[in-house]
This record gives C-alpha cells, structure tokens and sequence, in this order.
C-alpha cells in the first residue's frame, strides 16, 4: 500500500509541502475542511489567502514569517492554533495544526507534512461551559443578596425591640419573612431547573400523568404572582379561565411550566403593565395563553430560544439575568405530554405570547 492512500484514508486533515513551499498532497479530509474544489491552490500562500488562516488568539494574519511551516523547514517540529475560513461555506473553523519536518536519508528536509485537527465543537463547548458557570453563579448569589440583608434587618429590629421593652411590629416581620420566603422559592426554582436539564440531557426526564383539575392550579399560580409583583405595583395580572377543566397529566409539571411561563411575562415587561392568562378547552386539548406587553422578541429569536438548554434572546433580552432554561424545560414537559409549544411575538418591543396545547386524556 503506498504512503499517500494511507494519508487520503485518514479521517484527520493532512497536506504536504515541499521546500518551495508548493503544495504537493492535500488529502480528501483537508479538501473537505478547507472547502477546496477539484482546483487547488498552488502554493501554501495561495492557501492562506484562500481560507484566510489566522492566529487563533490574536486575529492577526498567519503570514510566511509566523508560520509553522518556516519552522517545520529549518527542522522543527511545531504546534500552533488558527483559525479559518471555509472556502466554500465561510464557515469560521478554530483548528490545532501540528508540522513536523520530513527528511531523506541524509537528514536534509524535503517536504513539511502538517496535521490539521479541529476543535471548533471543544472551544465552543467550553466557552459555553465557562458562560453556564458565570450565568449559574450570578443567578444563584442574587437571590442571596437580599436574603442576607433582611436576616441583618430582622435581627436588628428584634435587637431594638428586646433594648426598648416594645414589642415588634409583626406585619412588617410577616412581610419581611413573605420576601425570605419568595428568594427561597426562586433559589429552589433555579436548582430544580438545572437538575431538571441535567435528567433530560441523561434521557431520564420522566412524567407521572394523573387527573386533576387544571383550572384551579392556573388559578393559584397567577395569584402568587400577583402577591409577589405587589410590592412593585407595576403589573396587573388578569386570569381567564373555566370554573374546572379536568386534564391527564404530571401536575408537578405542568405547575412548573406556569410558573417559568408567567414569570417570563412578568419579568420580560420591566416597566409593567398587564400580564393575561388565559385557559380554555379546546378540540380535546387544553389552551393555556400567556401574554404580556414587553420588550417582545426579535424574528431571528423566535425560531431558537427555547429549543436547547441556555439558549437565550438576542438585543434587548440578552441584557436580562437567566440563564435560558425556562422555556426549554417548558418545551420538554408540554411535548413529553403530546402537546406543544410556541412563541410568538411582532417583534422587539411589541410584547409576546406564548400558547400551550394539552392532551385532555391520557393514561393514568
């Protein structure tokens, strides 16, 4: 077997270049990576220019100088990261290249052979692991804040009232523990989210279906949003729904969808105004519609938030804490029921709508 059908049979991008730094091999991988078609470039220069190689870290043009090719032909061996463009798609690569001189037997070298390996898919998976951390991290001291600070304030007013003989004012400690309360919540929101992705990306994302009557939850769970938005006065959360609509589902659930839903509403109209609800029966399904008047989401948005874990909105939206998980895990409980899901906007600053379809039945 010649040397070059073992090179054209490998999976990894190779090319060889000889000391005048003309292209002499460039095998289907490399073909394939770089988007050549049956023309090659001639040269390795020829190359650079056509796939635009630079330096990973800096941005700066790979040139004849910096190259790793130079070295490979004064006799040594190298590494180095570039990126590149493909010049069919433009599709933006980030590759480890590593060259290493070939020599006759007298020791002189007579081609650089250079192994192209990308690892676009492991730069981004860790960027996108370092961006999880930060957002888990943020989100998850926010809460801690205030919880912190009202621990000082409640031990301070029991301080005062112990020093002055009067008794504290129980309604304002019964709203001071109300907002403890509402942080924990959040906190145990967040947790539950993230364990929930983590058992979806496992395949062990279960349902336990059971009847009960989805009108009252819907009920409920926009009355604890309006007792959690009072303070701020800035939302009028309105409900529309049937005195009872029995359905077949995981309750747990499909509770949890209301809340990410809702407060997705709330939370996407900063400077207030009315949050709607709405629940009917519908051609053997539940509706549930969840509107508000905010900052809405861009038409590119519509189609990618809320189909993987941590995706998130793009202008205005990307400016808001979360870490893009609400309406993912929502997506997964409402098709894991049979029903679905969608989103639908104007566009920014138009508000949003979000519209769930349940089976009514199912097995119990």
């Amino acid at each position: 077997m010649r040397r070059l059908d073992i090179v054209n049979a490998l999976p990894l991008a190779v090319i060889v270049v000889d000391p005048g730094s003309r292209l002499t091999e460039v095998n289907p991988a490399a073909r394939e990576l770089f988007g050549l078609g049956d023309e090659l470039p001639a040269t390795i220069a020829e190359l650079r220019e056509a796939i635009d190689v630079r330096e990973h870290e800096s941005g700066a043009p790979v040139t004849q100088e910096t190259s790793v090719i130079d070295r490979a032909l004064h006799g040594e061996a190298s590494t180095a990261r570039h990126t590149l463009s493909n010049g069919r798609t433009h599709q933006r690569h980030i590759v480890d290249v590593a060259t290493g001189p070939v020599r006759d037997d007298s020791g002189a070298v007579v081609a650089v052979a250079l192994a192209f390996h990308d690892v676009t898919a492991t730069v981004d998976a860790e960027r996108h692991r370092e961006e999880f951390l930060s957002i888990v991290s943020h989100e998850l001291k926010t809460p801690l804040t205030p919880l912190k600070a009202l621990a000082q304030l409640i031990r301070g007013r029991i301080r005062r009232s112990r020093a002055s003989g009067d008794p504290p004012d129980l309604d304002v400690l019964e709203k001071n523990l109300g907002t403890i309360e509402r942080q924990v919540d959040r906190m145990n929101g967040l947790v539950n989210d993230l364990l929930e992705v983590s058992r979806a990306g496992r395949g062990s994302f279960e349902l336990q279906p059971e009847r009960f009557d989805l009108a009252p939850a819907v009920r409920d769970m926009v009355q604890r949003y309006v007792e959690s938005t009072a303070d701020e006065g800035r939302h009028t959360l309105t409900v529309e729904a049937p005195e009872t609509l029995s359905v077949v589902a995981d309750q747990r659930r499909v509770e949890q969808v209301l809340w990410n839903l809702i407060g997705n509403a709330v939370k996407y109209s900063p400077r207030g105004g009315p949050v709607r609800v709405r629940l009917a029966g519908e051609d053997r399904t539940a509706l549930i519609e969840v509107s508000d008047q905010g900052i809405g989401v861009r038409a590119e948005d519509l189609q990618r938030i809320g189909r993987a874990p941590f995706s998130r909105g793009s202008g205005k939206a990307g400016s808001f804490a979360g870490m893009g998980i609400g309406l993912y895990l929502s997506r997964l409980v409402v098709e894991g029921h049979g029903g679905d899901l969608a989103l639908e906007s104007e566009g920014e600053d138009k508000g949003a709508t979000v519209r769930v379809r349940l089976p009514l039945e199912g097995r119990v």
